[in-house]
């Protein structure tokens, strides 16, 4: 059997075993919560969005990077490196402490982050729960983004991200209800920030753990 044949069969049967285990499409993220005001934001009628993929990249490698202190850095180190045009971050991250930061786009417009919940929840997951704030076209907003990574065995990690985002302007959200213009733009996001995070952990896992690592190849979602 060809190996790139072989490889699709090895994601697609570690996609089906993860889905029917109920392990992908069930992220309890009130459970990792412990701010009542987080919880109150799940509980509204948010646009909602998900994107998984397969990496090719061994768990252990991942849930090791996962958990670095210094995660956020890496991050944009490897955004300039394998993203950035001429392996510059146009939009640098700013740490205020405690989990917090904050960038400015292009648009001269501030998104506040917060690390809510980072940690290892079994022996095959690892969980993360950032919460986003912002200003765009639309008017405020608040976004809830859980990300789960799991083992996926020889095929490498499976990885999950659910988007709960909340626009504040009450007409905006009936609109976006009836629609649906908001809630394209934030699949669209969704999507896009799915390729992104892809290749950023890829380079990632190659520069810190080179022998946990294959040739790129797509994302799960886009080869389906």
């Amino acid at each position: 059997m060809p190996s790139l044949m072989k490889r699709h069969l090895q994601w697609f049967a570690a996609f089906l075993l993860v889905l029917l285990s109920g392990k992908v499409f069930a992220l309890d993220t009130v459970a990792l919560l412990d701010d009542p005001a987080m919880v109150a934001l799940l509980a509204k009628k948010c646009i909602r969005a998900e994107t998984c993929g397969v990496l090719p990249v061994r768990f252990e490698a991942v849930a090791d990077l996962l958990r670095q202190p210094d995660l956020i850095w890496m991050i944009q180190d490897e955004y300039g490196r394998s993203v950035s045009k001429g392996g510059k971050n146009e939009f640098p991250i700013i740490g205020t402490g405690n989990g917090a930061y904050h960038y400015i786009n292009e648009k001269n417009q501030r998104t506040d982050i917060k690390e809510l919940y980072r940690r290892q929840t079994s022996d095959s997951t690892v969980d993360l729960v950032y919460h986003a704030s912002g200003k765009r076209y639309f008017g405020k907003y608040e976004v809830l983004i859980h990300v789960r990574a799991i083992d996926a065995g020889t095929a490498g990690t499976l990885y999950l991200a659910a988007i709960h985002a909340y626009p504040h302007n009450p007409p905006l959200r009936f609109f976006a209800r009836k629609f649906g213009s908001t809630e394209r733009y934030f699949q669209r996001k969704t999507a896009m920030i799915a390729r992104i995070s892809t290749r950023i952990c890829e380079g990632m896992c190659g520069h810190a753990y080179p022998t946990y690592t294959e040739r790129r190849i797509e994302s799960f979602a886009g080869f389906l």
